[in-house]
C-alpha cells in the first residue's frame, strides 16, 4: 500500500492511497487533518495493527466512507461494528496530535492511554510500551518534519505493509 499526501498551501491537501490489490481512493483533507493521517500510520505499522484506518482502506472502503454522517457509513465502517485496534489506534492518534500541537510529551502517556482504554472497555496493546511509544514518536515527528517541509504541491509518499 502507498500513501500519498500532496500539499497545497491554497487549497485543501490530498490524500491518495493505493492499495495492495492496486485499486486506489482519494479525499481532499480538511486543513490540519494531514497531521492526523500520519499519525495513524505511525501508530498502525509500529504497532502491526492491520484492521485500524490504513488496514480498513486496503481491504476496499474509501476515504469518503468515513466522513460519511455515522448512519450512512457501510456496516464494517460504522463505529460500534470496527476492531477495537481501530478505536485503540484512534485513541492513541488523538494523544499524539495534542501532544504535537499543544502540549509537548506527555511523561504520563501510557498510564493515560490505559486509563482511557479502561473507561471504554477496551484492553490494552500488549505491544504498546516506553519503547514502542517512543518508536511511534519519533516515526510521527519524522514524517511530521517532512510535511513541514514540503512546498505547494509536493509529495510525501510511504509505504505501508498492513
Amino acid at each position: 500500500m502507498t500513501i500519498t499526501l500532496k500539499k497545497s498551501t491554497t487549497k485543501s491537501s490530498i490524500l491518495t492511497i493505493v492499495r495492495s490489490d492496486g485499486s486506489s481512493t482519494w479525499s481532499k483533507l480538511h486543513r490540519g487533518l494531514e497531521t492526523h493521517d500520519l499519525a495513524h500510520y505511525a501508530v498502525e505499522s509500529t504497532l502491526k495493527f492491520n484492521k485500524a484506518f490504513y488496514g480498513i482502506i486496503n481491504d476496499g472502503y474509501t476515504v469518503a466512507d468515513f466522513e460519511l454522517p455515522k448512519e450512512q457509513r457501510p456496516f464494517a465502517v460504522r463505529v460500534e461494528n470496527l476492531h477495537p485496534d481501530a478505536i485503540i489506534t484512534e485513541h492513541i492518534v488523538n494523544m499524539l496530535e495534542v501532544e504535537l500541537l499543544n502540549s509537548g510529551f506527555n511523561d504520563h502517556f501510557i498510564e493515560a492511554l490505559k486509563n482511557i482504554l479502561k473507561v471504554n472497555n477496551l484492553e490494552f496493546p500488549n505491544n504498546l510500551n516506553e519503547n514502542t511509544l517512543k518508536q511511534i514518536r519519533t516515526t510521527y515527528h519524522k514524517l511530521y518534519n517532512q510535511w513541514l517541509a514540503l512546498t505547494d504541491d509536493q509529495e510525501l509518499k510511504i509505504n505501508f505493509q498492513p
